[in-house]
């Protein structure tokens, strides 16, 4: 699949987080870890979670399978291509070779490097949303995490527009981009 086709199809629901909601439990990154890696590591998962401890803010992170997606222009080795059969923005294991720069480009912070991969061919650790049916949500006691229908435009944009907030917010406390965190 080549980035000029990455436009179409889209997936059918997305992913949105309520930070009002999340308690930074971290069920949700233990779930993911658990299920991508056998290993219960937060660090591990392809959703975090964004502590705020001032506030109290806790704010869930993970793709959000863009229409126009930053991380696949930016991916040299054409690695980042889309199902056709669910629409669901992936990472072709075979065609990437870890250099993260889809980490880098990815608007929302989405997509970052497993810790204990080696320099060369990193692991990059980006939500494929479970192939449809995310582990996250399942573990997410009080439903700060769900998967809605494309329909739900105003939900999802909202959802997207909080993320970014989150990011900007959290890159300013840490003084570091998110995808080095």
């Amino acid at each position: 699949m080549t980035k000029t086709s990455i436009k179409s199809p889209h997936p059918e629901k997305y992913l949105i987080a309520d930070m009002d909601k999340c308690t930074g439990c971290e069920a949700c990154s233990l779930a993911c870890s658990f299920i991508k890696f056998r290993e219960f590591n937060p660090s591990y998962a392809c959703i975090r979670i964004l502590k705020f401890e001032e506030s109290g803010v806790d704010a869930p992170v993970a793709c959000q399978q863009c229409e126009e997606p930053r991380c696949v222009e930016a991916c040299p080795r054409d690695a980042l291509v889309v199902k056709p059969e669910t629409g669901i923005l992936f990472i072709d294991k075979e065609a990437c070779d870890g250099c993260g720069a889809c980490a880098v480009a990815c608007t929302y912070g989405a997509i970052s490097i497993h810790p204990k991969s080696p320099k060369k061919n990193r692991v990059i650790l980006k939500c494929d949303l479970c192939g449809g049916d995310p582990e996250c949500i399942k573990w997410c006691e009080t439903k700060a995490i769900e998967f809605v229908d494309a329909s739900e435009r105003e939900r999802i944009d909202k959802a997207r527009e909080n993320l970014l907030m989150a990011r900007k917010r959290f890159e300013i406390e840490h003084l570091t981009p998110l995808w080095k965190y």
